[in-house]
């Protein structure tokens, strides 16, 4: 129990170090140079189908990067998923919840179209290999860790940044928003960009 909690401790601490700050616009500062982060993004979903970002034109899409296995972080924000589409009303139907996976290895499809599911049949869930989702998250600025994973253990977390990542329907990425954002907070910003 006491590992567990330091390592609760430990997320926290890197998720308050590595997530931005509310952000209106997409980008991202190094070596004093702004750079544009979004892009586009080519998944699997876990019915074996190919995912494009670019195939969602017309679309809000609301992208969030965890894991199934998360024990407080992930289900939140998936309950916010949820809340979030409720509010919007008919106008949900022009906005698509993705659920990006970062741990292929222990996230199998059906494991995470099921976890998906549990919250809203709406959320879309999305996996590719390790490879994959690190060109997708340094592509968005989110950053991931696995804390404990050794070769054959089953039992490690991944340590992740946990903003939302709103992309308009014309697919850039307009709002990088804050784990912690309240969800009427965040119906406020996405309903202006829903056409």
């Amino acid at each position: 129990m006491r590992a567990l909690k330091q390592k609760v401790i430990l997320c926290c601490a890197l998720l308050a170090l590595v997530a931005p700050a509310h952000a209106s616009s997409a980008t991202l500062t190094k070596g004093g140079q702004k750079a544009a982060l979004g892009g586009e993004i080519a998944l699997m979903e876990t019915n074996g189908k190919a995912f494009r970002l670019s195939s969602q034109r017309g679309k809000v899409v609301l992208i969030y990067f965890g894991y199934t296995s998360c024990p407080d972080v992930c289900p939140t924000d998936m309950l916010q998923f949820r809340d979030v589409l409720s509010l919007l009303g008919e106008r949900a139907k022009r906005v698509l919840p993705v659920f990006i996976s970062l741990d292929p290895e222990r996230d199998t499809p059906q494991h995470l179209a099921d976890y998906a599911a549990a919250f809203s049949p709406a959320i879309l869930p999305l996996t590719g290999s390790e490879a994959q989702l690190r060109r997708v998250a340094k592509a968005y600025g989110t950053q991931f860790h696995y804390n404990g994973r050794t070769g054959g253990s089953a039992s490690y977390t991944v340590d992740h940044t946990a903003n939302l990542y709103v992309v308009d329907a014309a697919g850039k990425l307009v709002r990088i928003i804050p784990y912690g954002t309240p969800t009427v907070d965040l119906v406020r910003a996405i309903a202006p960009l829903i056409r």
